[in-house]
């Protein structure tokens, strides 16, 4: 597990792993993240590498990230990933209040989710944290 300060700059890696793609959209997202008062933690492992689009799998990312901090406030989110056979499992969990629009405004990224072949599904919990996943299929030519 890797935790960033938001004054670190990720460096700029050539491989296709899953962690140092949520590692550029965290850099990207760490402005809004501030602004909402929340923690990130990439606990993706370091060493998921990437089979399918990572241009397509970043961009889904980058809306399911932007959208679930922009509903967060004071919180923490635990970003995590897991590999079952073929196909790769992405969890941003929100531990902190959570705007009850949240369910709403995944819409786009669940579009953009199906498009290729993905599918986001969401669990809102009663004591305001909400668990968000995102599935696809990890083959060259997916997503």
């Amino acid at each position: 597990m890797e935790i960033y300060q938001v004054t670190e700059i990720p460096a700029l890696s050539k491989d296709p792993t899953l962690h140092s793609i949520v590692n550029d959209l965290i850099y990207e997202a760490a402005p809004l993240a501030v602004h909402n008062r929340n923690y990130i933690v990439n606990n993706v492992p370091a060493d998921l590498m990437m089979e399918a689009n990572g241009t397509i799998i970043s961009s889904v990312l980058s809306k399911l990230f932007h959208t679930a901090i922009r509903h967060a406030q004071n919180s923490v989110i635990l970003i995590s990933a897991k590999v079952y056979g073929i196909t790769v499992l992405v969890q941003v969990k929100s531990k902190g209040n959570i705007s009850p629009s949240l369910p709403e405004d995944l819409g786009h990224a669940s579009l953009k989710a199906r498009k290729t072949g993905g599918i986001i599904e969401m669990v809102l919990c009663e004591n305001e944290q909400a668990c968000i996943a995102y599935c696809f299929l990890n083959v060259a030519g997916a997503a």
